[in-house]
């Protein structure tokens, strides 16, 4: 099934916390952050040139909303609450 946002939401699947620290202790999920970056699935037809799919995006901690699509989890963010995206040193 593929799901397409509509208006300006940016569809993201978030980059997993990390379980376990530079120092080698695990973190339980209660001590885990919210993920604040992933990867764009899909845009809205209302986004403008700026995200494009497969782009590594940062984005505001809590913004949007989450789903579980089969086994994944994805968020629907409003393009507004997009920080940053990764581009390539040659880019800037």
């Amino acid at each position: 099934m593929n799901l397409q946002p509509l208006g300006d939401l940016v569809l993201v699947r978030p980059i997993e916390a990390k379980e376990q620290t530079a120092g080698g202790l695990y973190l339980p999920d209660t001590a885990r952050e919210t993920p604040a970056e992933g990867t764009v699935l899909a845009v809205g037809a209302d986004v403008g040139n700026g995200v494009a799919v497969g782009d590594r995006v940062i984005y505001k901690q809590f913004a949007g909303d989450e789903l579980t699509v089969g086994e994944d989890k994805v968020r629907f963010i409003p393009v507004a609450d997009l920080l940053a995206r990764y581009v390539d040193g040659d880019a800037i």
